[in-house]
Order: structure tokens, then sequence, then C-alpha cells
């Protein structure tokens, strides 16, 4: 694959915003006019009939209308957001819209074709192992809820018995496994630095610190571990696993997890690209050690095969991946935070409104962003990518179609409850929380501080909540600690025990639970650690800071690697 014409738009300046930046930090990984598929293949090892895909009558009406609506939402932000970005639309089992914009690489201003230039899609690449990790359900070679041990005899990864509940593949697709967050999937900056899959699980695994199965707190190694099962279960590795089980039958010629992408590879390489007061320039490559958790690179056209398959229950263009009935399974509730709030999918997590079945993944590498999103009920999948990470990410395109096209109601006055002693409960529930997400101790520990969302009782009977950065919303108690947003999709749903908080879910942030924060960690963030006040300037200099942080801290790693290992 080789590497990387500019087309240019003005728009306001981007402003940081909590919601965006917790998404950025959730997923730190960490045109289709021609699928590419072959008519009439199918995989070597899931045979089963090719069903009709469901049809749907589809939303967007004239497909000269949706380009030209996308056309208008991406001009906005090429060249002030991001140089480029590729889209893929489908919907009623086939392609709408695949397209580019602006520039793979801004020093040689090679154009973004979005069946050639393949992006970096981070751990949006999660869906491709948990795909795979459902092929394996299929065919009886590997169960949800086995002790995952049981498929790593022949590894040097072993789980410890932390808990008498064992880890289990179900727990791995909803990062409900209860390991510790570390954000970091073994980023590197040298190719050099990559290890095999087995000697990074093996040795930069994080301990147990919660029972499986009790709280979300997503987890790059659980989504990594899920794919070296794969691989174990299939006396294969990962890579070779999924190029022949999911990207062949799919002709997905132009996707690959291999770092570096090989020469030969089919296509072009967009290039990572740095911004300061929207200029672009073009970032050094690093590459990501917990492969099946966010080295994906592929292009709009291969993510639109991707889609299709998962809306057609498993099977596009002549070629089923997954059986009618495992889809529909991949597909169902496999985790139940709140029963009011956003819950998880296996792989996937519900998005926007709870109602709406909606099911989605953001991905992002340190200059890369990407959104997925499918809408089962219309037939309809979205993928948006940059070539940039941007405070505005990908999701915010996503968000204009899906509210242009009706893909989700418009948000509602909500009713407020009937149930007395509304302001009482606003007071039970006032505080501090802590994303379960987010680490608690390590380099990148500013990004749990930074996420840090108070809550304190609002005028009139309602809630207010607010960030370091500003974000300050209200919210209206619907049922009893439970409070949907004004002007807005969003719920906050609290768990409350002998008149204190155990749990607070928030809607719009699936990958964790937030969790009251004692006294001491309160007054570190108010009083010192990060000064009394702190603007979304303020935040956008700490968040600047912690990735600083960050890649000075990967490149001592990587400096330091050939001494390790010769240890």
């Amino acid at each position: 694959m080789t590497q990387p014409q500019r087309s240019t738009a003005t728009t306001e300046v981007d402003r940081t915003t909590r919601r965006s930046f917790l998404a950025c930090l959730g997923t730190l990984g960490f045109g289709l006019g021609n699928l590419g598929t072959v008519a009439g293949r199918t995989s070597a090892t899931i045979n089963s009939p090719v069903t009709e895909v469901q049809q749907h009558k589809s939303p967007f009406g004239d497909p000269d209308e949706l380009e030209a609506f996308v056309d208008d939402v991406i001009a906005d932000r090429i060249g002030e957001t991001t140089p480029g970005a590729t889209v893929a639309i489908v919907s009623g089992g086939s392609p709408v819209l695949t397209k580019g914009y602006g520039v793979a690489d801004t020093e040689a201003g090679n154009p973004v074709r979005a069946d050639d230039t393949a992006f970096r899609v981070g751990s949006v690449g999660k869906l491709v192992t948990y795909t795979a990790v459902m092929q394996g359900v299929e065919r009886g070679v590997l169960d949800l809820d086995a002790d995952v041990n049981t498929y790593l005899d022949d590894s040097p990864v072993t789980i410890p018995d932390t808990y008498n509940e064992p880890v289990t593949l179900r727990h791995l697709g909803t990062h409900t496994a209860g390991f510790e967050s570390t954000l970091d999937p073994e980023i590197v900056a040298d190719s050099d630095a990559l290890d095999s899959l087995e000697t990074v699980l093996a040795e930069q695994q994080p301990p147990r610190i919660r029972r499986p199965g009790e709280l979300v707190g997503y987890s790059n190694y659980g989504a990594a571990l899920a794919g070296h099962v794969v691989a174990e279960a299939h006396d294969t590795t990962f890579t070779e696993y999924v190029h022949s089980e999911v990207f062949e039958p799919l002709g997905m010629s132009h996707s690959t997890f291999a770092q570096p992408v090989p020469n030969n590879h089919p296509g072009n390489l967009a290039r990572p690209h740095d911004s300061n007061n929207a200029s672009f320039t073009v970032a050094d490559d690093v590459y990501i050690n917990m492969q099946p958790a966010g080295s994906l690179t592929a292009t709009a056209t291969d993510m639109a095969a991707f889609m299709l398959a998962h809306l057609g229950t498993g099977a596009v263009s002549g070629t089923r991946i997954l059986d009618t009935k495992t889809t529909e399974r991949m597909h169902s509730r496999h985790h139940v935070r709140h029963p009011t709030v956003t819950n998880w999918r296996y792989g996937f997590h519900e998005y926007g409104s709870p109602d709406a079945n909606l099911l989605a993944h953001s991905g992002a590498t340190v200059n890369f962003t990407s959104h997925l999103l499918l809408a089962p009920d219309h037939g309809v999948g979205i993928f948006v990518a940059y070539n940039s990470k941007p405070s505005e990410l990908p999701a915010a395109v996503v968000d204009e179609i899906v509210a242009e096209y009706g893909l989700q109601p418009a948000p509602a006055t909500p009713p407020p409850t009937s149930e007395p002693g509304m302001r009482e409960r606003a007071e039970t529930v006032a505080g501090e929380y802590s994303l379960s997400s987010l680490p608690a101790s390590g380099p990148l520990q500013v990004a749990d501080q930074l996420a840090h969302l108070s809550v304190e009782p609002g005028d009139g009977n309602r809630l207010r909540t607010s960030t370091l950065d500003g974000d300050t919303r209200e919210w209206v108690e619907t049922d009893p600690y439970v409070y949907h947003e004004l002007g807005g999709h969003d719920v906050l749903a609290f768990e409350v025990t002998d008149g204190g908080v155990e749990v607070l879910n928030m809607s719009s942030v699936p990958t964790g639970v937030y969790q009251p924060v004692p006294l001491q960690d309160r007054q570190l963030v108010t009083a010192g650690l990060l000064g009394t006040a702190i603007s979304g300037f303020g935040l956008s200099l700490a968040a600047r800071g912690a990735h600083s942080a960050l890649r000075q801290w990967q490149r001592g790693r990587t400096r330091n690697k050939p001494e390790e290992d010769s240890k």
C-alpha cells in the first residue's frame, strides 16, 4: 500500500467539550459502487444458506439530495476540523453514498478516495474482533459463558482467579470483565517495538479490580484478549483469521490489522495529522500492540461491506459470515447497566435515545478518529472517519445525518415525575463522580480527574450537572432517581442503596459508569491539582498535556524496548 485535492471550507473553531473529550479517551487504543465481493462466494467454514436482506424503505429518498446534504456537512469541517474524511452510507441492502473528502496527505495533496484511501479506524475495529468471536460461537468452537482460560491452554496468557467468578467472552464483549482501565492499547512509535499479541497480553496484563459482570469499564486489554482467544481456538494468528474469515468473504480487500500495512497491500494510506489553529501537519505513524483492540486499517468501501453484512443478518452480496440467528444474538442486549439508559449489545453499544435501537462504536488512535452507526429498524449504516483527532469528532457528522433523516425521534420535553420528594432525591445524588472506564493511577490519571462530573440540585426541582470545562446541563426527574436532559436525548440513572449513591449511569457515556468520588479526592481536584477553575481553553491545554505525556511515555518505552528485550 502506498502512502497517500484539497478542498477547504471555513467554519467556527471547534470548542473542546466534555463529551468529545470523553469520546476520545474512551476510544484511545486505542464511494461504494462496487463492494469488491465475488458473487456466490461463501466462507470456507460458515456455509449456512444466504437469506434475503430484510427490506426497509430507505429514509434517504433521492440519493443526490443525500449526497448534497453530506457534502455540506463535511464541507463545514474540511480544512478546519480535519484535512480529510471518508464516508460510507448504506441503506436497504446496498450502498447509497461512499465518498472521500479533502486530502489524505497535506504534503502530497493526494485526494481521499472512498474505495482506495484506507484510514486507521481505531476501536471501530473491535467490531470485527467481536464478529470473529461470534463466528466461533456459531461453530461451537467458543462459548460466550465459558472461562476464557479454557481456550488458553497452549498460550502464555492466563487470567488469574482473583474472584470466584471467571472472566468469559461475554464479559469481554461488554467490557465488564473487571480489568483496571489503562486506556493505552500498548502504543509504540516504532514498528520494530511491536511484540506478538500473546506476549503483550501476558506481560501487560492489568489487574482485575472488580468482579466480572459487575460494572462496565471500557477495556482495550479485554478486546485484545478476545482476539487472542479467537486465534487460539482456530490455531492461527488473529490477523490471518480475520483476513480469511471476514475480509476475504466480504471482499474487504483494502482492510488489514497488520502493522505496518504491507507495501503490496492494495490502495493508499491516509496519513495522520496534527493540528494547530486549523493548520494541519503530517504526524508520525504509531503502532498498536493490542491489534484486535485498534489496529484496523480500512476504506469506507470496505466498512460499507461490513455494515451491510450486519444489517443483512450476517450476509451480503451472496456471502454469509454469520448465521441469521447468530447475528440477531450479537445485536441483542448482553449487559444492562440500567433499563433506562443505553446498554451493551455484543461489541456494539446502544447510541443516542435509548429507545431508538441505534448500535454504534467510535474509534480513535493518536491522530485518526472514526464512528460507525447501525440503525437496524431503518436498514441504515453510517461510517465516517477523519485523518486527524479534533475536539469535534466524526460522531458529530453522524448525528447530523441521524437528525436530518429521522433515524431517532427529536428530543421531547421530559414529563416530570409525580412522585413526591424530588428535592430530597436531588440532594441525595448531589456530589462529584468519577468514571470507571478511566485510569485511577499512572500517567493518564489526569484523564480521570478532567472527566469528573459534579451534580447538584437545580432550580425548580431540576438537577444540574457541570464539568471542569464548563459543560453545564439541566435535567428533569421523570422517575425516582431517573433524569432526562432538557433539550436532548441523554439520561441519568442513579442506583441508590440505603440513602447513598452507588452508581450513576449516563446514557451518552456507555463506556463506563460513574461512582462517587471520596471527599479527599474532590478537594484535590478543586483546590490544588487542577486549579479552582478550568475553562474550556484550560481543559484543552490539560488534555494536550496528558496527550503529550502519553507520547513521551510511549517514546520512552520504545527507546527502552531493545534493552528490555535483551534481559
